[in-house]
């Protein structure tokens, strides 16, 4: 035979043999699964089955959640149906979506954070330590209650802006201050803010809000209608026994055709804070109490002037007759903290004549020049307002603190402020502004 053609035929009879031998392991895996999975090995249906029962137990606390949200709903609804339709009308909350700056928390509970650099100047020194020790006594707590009110015709968005109706604005703020240490240079306090509450009502006719005494509310009667933090409208009823219509109104009522009200609890209300004050540095720490602030709030905070009495008197052997000049950061706490704004400029003060009153001296210290410029602009806004305040000031010698201020003033506003209930309107005319502060000792032994 030919060499070649039996080579050929060798290596021919090697490919069959190799092919052969590579079904028969084939088959023999083939055979191999077949038996696992008659011994108890998953098949596909039972891995697909394995597959749907995972999935139904990672959906089964979204449903369960979905199903405890649809009964809590439709339980509000029943309660609802029983709430009598007038007092619905009454308080409507209306939330109101609140740039990053105002919600975003940057202070936790009992975190202490300095005095950033980026913070609004601070007072200016009193210099003066007898003073200090004077105004804000160590172990003493103060209670404070400023109102602010604003009148003038108005276009607001409520209304469209298209028309003119007559703005009615009231501001309440209660405060405790307990002063924990005073050495005539640096003061720590632990303020609380008990409440700070605002009302605006826009009408097409001319209303104003019932005149009051330096240290009385009007707006407690709001606790159940209003959350911190949203804008609850309400219906006109409910602010008519505390506003009055002006004379010359041809319509001498309000009701809700005529009349639209809101009202807003601030979020600083029910807040703690304990406030570090140097003299010539401002407030160099914060510490949230058993909650938390937003940076609108810590900014605020840093701003407080802390010791007005000594920037208002900073002398009190002045002679009835001498002038000085205050500056404008003094009067932070004389406004309320809705606004969110660091007053600038100069007020000059007059010392009238003393008098006595319930066996107690004071000084009668009166605002009469110059102008507040109100800066509360943000990163995303420009909020600009300027006052003129004129009025009185009651000093009470014998406790050694303002008892009492009330102040008018003119004011020019681009926009109010920050205050979300007064940023919705646009001033036709300088608004009428009305401040008032009291003050008294709670503990005073």
């Amino acid at each position: 035979m030919d060499p070649m053609r039996a080579r050929r035929r060798t290596g021919a009879a090697d490919t069959v043999t190799k092919v052969l031998l590579a079904a028969i392991l084939v088959a023999l895996v083939a055979l191999v699964v077949v038996v696992w999975r008659g011994s108890g090995g998953p098949s596909a249906t039972q891995t697909t089955e394995k597959s749907r029962t995972e999935l139904q137990d990672k959906q089964k606390p979204e449903v369960e959640q979905k199903a405890a949200q649809d009964k809590k709903d439709t339980d509000s609804s029943k309660r609802n149906e029983n709430v009598n339709p007038q007092e619905k009308q009454s308080s409507s909350p209306e939330t109101s979506k609140k740039p990053d700056s105002e919600v975003r928390v940057v202070v936790q509970p009992g975190q202490t954070v300095s005095r950033p650099p980026e913070a609004p100047p601070p007072p200016p020194t009193v210099g003066r330590a007898d003073r200090i020790r004077d105004v804000l006594q160590e172990g003493k707590t103060y209670e404070v209650i400023t109102t602010a009110e604003l009148t003038g015709p108005v276009r607001d968005k409520d209304w469209g802006l298209e028309k003119t109706v007559h703005l009615a604005y009231r501001a309440e703020t209660q405060i405790r201050r307990t002063i924990e240490k005073n050495d005539g240079r640096r003061i720590v306090e632990l303020r609380h803010i008990v409440d700070a509450r605002m009302v605006k009502a826009t009408s097409r006719v001319e209303i104003k809000f019932v005149p009051t005494d330096r240290g009385t509310r009007l707006l407690g009667w709001l606790d159940r209608l209003l959350t911190g933090g949203t804008i609850s409208r309400l219906a006109a009823h409910a602010v008519a026994p505390i506003c009055r219509v002006a004379e010359s109104a041809v319509q001498r009522q309000i009701d809700d055709e005529n009349t639209k009200v809101k009202a807003l609890l601030d979020s600083l209300s029910g807040k703690t804070v304990r406030i570090t004050y140097e003299d010539g540095r401002g407030v160099v720490e914060l510490q949230p109490v058993g909650c938390a602030l937003t940076e609108e709030e810590r900014d605020l905070l840093f701003a407080s002037a802390v010791v007005t009495d000594a920037f208002l008197l900073p002398d009190e052997q002045s002679k009835p007759g001498d002038v000085w000049a205050v500056d404008g950061a003094a009067f932070a706490d004389l406004l309320p903290p809705s606004w969110r704004g660091v007053p600038r400029g100069k007020i000059s003060i007059r010392r009238d004549e003393d008098f006595e009153e319930n066996g107690a001296k004071y000084a009668r210290l009166r605002c009469y020049q110059g102008t507040l410029r109100l800066d509360a602009t943000d990163q995303s806004r420009t909020r600009l307002a300027s006052l003129t305040p004129r009025g009185e000031v009651k000093y009470n010698i014998t406790a050694g603190h303002v008892e009492s201020a009330e102040l008018t003033a003119v004011g020019s506003m681009e926009e109010a402020s920050r205050d979300h209930l007064l940023f919705e309107a646009r001033f036709e005319t300088q608004p009428n502004v009305r401040l008032t502060y009291f003050c008294h000792i709670v503990n005073p032994r």
